[in-house]
Order: C-alpha cells, then structure tokens, then sequence
C-alpha cells in the first residue's frame, strides 16, 4: 500500500504506539452544483465528502462510481485526480483502527430522478469555504481547503 503514499503524501491523525492499523485505500469526490456549492454526505457518525473505501479489485474510479450510486444516487460522468491524503483514525462503525489513504477527484456527476440517498445518508450542498469546516475528518477538511483554494 506504501505505493499509494508517494513522496509527499499528507498525513492526518494520531499514530497510537501498538496499534495496527489497517491500510484502507478509498476515493472521495469534491461535487459542486451551478451555486458552487459542495455536496456532503451528513450521518450518524458525522460530515463527509461522497466516496468511502474501496472494494477488492477496484481502483479509485470504479469505486468513487460505485460511492456516488451508492450513497447518493449519481451517475460520475467524470472525474480529475487532484490530491491524495492519509488519515489514521478509529472507525466507530468498524470498531478497528484504520490508515485511510483517500484519493480526491473533482467530478462531474448527474443527479438521479429525485432524492435517493442511502439509509442513514443526507445529501447536503454547502458553500465551499464552510464545507471545509464542517467536514468530519482532518485529511478531508485539508483536501476540501486545498480545493477551495483552487476555485
């Protein structure tokens, strides 16, 4: 998984001594609607950009077309690497310790025929600059202000 990280990959979270924390490679999606505002996934565990990890066998395209289906019904029409980032973190809905290496893409995505969100998953649109507040995660706040900058 180290071939992920690259040179000069950020790294968010606390390293606990004897912890084994699991590699989990995923990509994420900075989403903008026609009022430049980013779509975010609001859950029971909190605020989170469309996207999550990946499945066995996929790369980061499959699985963020699979996310965005999956979490908010959209089609991905396309996508640009921009960034990756870590994030070493516990998984409460995992109950494990996780290394998150998260690819994010700037999409282009079609909205499915009415709201058809996952159980549990709101779909939120929030001007950028308070997106990258609200966001859960640190590697995902440090990926949408870096975003934001480029707007």
């Amino acid at each position: 998984m180290d071939e992920l990280l690259g040179p000069a990959i950020k790294c968010f979270g606390q390293i606990l001594p004897g912890v084994n924390y699991l590699d989990r490679p995923g990509a994420y999606a900075f989403l903008l609607n026609p009022n430049r505002e980013l779509a975010v996934i609001q859950t029971s565990y909190g605020m989170f950009l469309p996207g999550g990890g990946l499945d066995p066998g996929e790369d980061d395209l499959t699985g963020l077309q699979r996310e965005l289906r999956e979490e908010i019904g959209y089609e991905l029409v396309d996508a640009g690497f921009l960034m990756r980032a870590a994030q070493y973190h516990w998984s409460e809905h995992y109950q494990s310790y996780f290394k998150k290496i998260g690819g994010f893409y700037e999409v282009v995505a079609t909205p499915p025929p009415g709201e058809q969100c996952a159980d549990g998953h709101a779909l939120l649109w929030l001007p950028l600059e308070r997106a990258a507040w609200e966001l859960s995660q640190e590697f995902q706040r440090w990926a949408a202000e870096e975003f934001s900058r480029s707007k």
